[in-house]
């Protein structure tokens, strides 16, 4: 296991077994990479690409059982999940019914739901995060803000997208996080795309760097824009404006607030700053954590801030975007992707004033 405690993992597995209950079955069987790596630490994969985990966890009011060919059981045993008390029900790779008739021997006739069947209502289940998560979160978010910093202070004209792309993901691996989401925009195409996937455009004056990255099994989304010599007004103007959304997303994303209100608010905001439309082209983030976005925030999203979430918001205007990961502690929000080197400015909103990263002129 990474750095979970077998404290952690049996918190979370109550919460699984609080489910079962509530959904008046027997078994759970966790069959994604994301619900088995919240809930044990372990590396449940081989191929990160497949949503499926390399084995399962049957999970009844008694017992877990590791579901495994034996490729996988050796090492996800004595690797990922030693001193779990995690009993292991192997099969030979080759039998093609191997897993089916594991499965029917343990549970018989009693009612099982996989986690994918279970859907949203397996998903809340990482949604508030523990104390140790926190804490994880704190250096996952320094790792990633730090490795978009360093390339933000290296970058050069001339350079392709491609090319700066390459030395995020570079940074990003002598870091240890997973690089899943990787965007550069150069000059032109930062005010044509949204997503902007790397292409071999060369940087003249200004670049978008976006970065999400996992480690820990926690994604942190964070963006940083670059501009060489003198800031022309209107990307100042544009800039001006989504800090002052972003800092009203972020201020607002407190105990007790709806996620719909907090949308409707930021909407509101690019009225009032002269951009009533841009919230259109591009969603607005949302919850954060074990995935990329554990929900897109609308207006009609039924969730309540709680303390001890995690949520990325990152609201654009052509040209320009503002995004950081932030974890709700206590009252308020604290940013985990905050800059060190990089400037920035205290931006208002109705409330407060938040942090926000400026445009690096060099």
């Amino acid at each position: 296991m990474m750095s979970w405690s077998v404290n952690e993992y049996l918190v979370k597995l109550l919460r699984i077994r609080q489910l079962i209950a509530r959904e008046q079955i027997d078994y759970v069987l966790v069959t994604c990479q994301t619900n088995f790596l919240w809930l044990t630490g372990g590396r449940p994969y081989v191929n990160q690409a497949s949503e499926k985990a390399c084995a399962d966890l049957l999970i009844g009011q008694d017992k877990v059982y590791l579901v495994s060919n034996n490729i996988e059981s050796n090492r996800l045993l004595t690797e990922e999940l030693a001193g779990l008390g995690i009993e292991v029900a192997c099969y030979d790779w080759w039998e093609e019914q191997g897993f089916d008739a594991i499965i029917t021997g343990i549970v018989g006739g009693k009612k099982l739901l996989t986690d994918i069947q279970l859907g949203n209502r397996f998903s809340r289940l990482r949604w508030d995060l523990l104390e140790e998560e926190k804490f994880r979160y704190g250096q996952v978010g320094e790792a990633v803000a730090n490795i978009l910093e360093v390339i933000a202070f290296t970058i050069e004209p001339d350079m392709s997208e491609l090319a700066i792309a390459e030395m995020i993901k570079h940074q990003a691996i002598v870091a240890g996080v997973n690089p899943w989401i990787t965007l550069v925009a150069v000059d032109e195409r930062a005010y044509q795309y949204r997503h902007p996937v790397p292409t071999g455009n060369k940087l003249k004056r200004y670049a978008m760097l976006c970065l999400t990255g996992q480690k820990y099994g926690l994604f942190v989304s964070t963006t940083r824009l670059v501009h060489f010599g003198q800031l022309p007004a209107d990307l100042a103007k544009r800039h001006q404006a989504v800090m002052a959304v972003d800092a009203g997303f972020i201020g607002s994303t407190v105990p007790g607030v709806s996620v719909s209100s907090i949308f409707t608010s930021a909407v509101q905001s690019y009225q009032k700053w002269g951009y009533p439309e841009e919230w259109k082209s591009h969603h607005q983030g949302g919850m954060i954590g074990y995935m990329s976005r554990e929900f897109r925030a609308l207006e009609t999203t039924k969730v309540e801030v709680r303390a001890g979430q995690a949520y990325a918001w990152n609201p654009t205007i052509a040209g320009v975007k503002s995004e950081d990961t932030i974890l709700v502690c206590g009252n308020q929000a604290t940013i985990v992707s905050k800059c060190r080197r990089f400037p920035t400015t205290l931006v208002e909103y109705p409330g407060g004033v938040v942090v926000r990263p400026s445009i690096l002129v060099l």
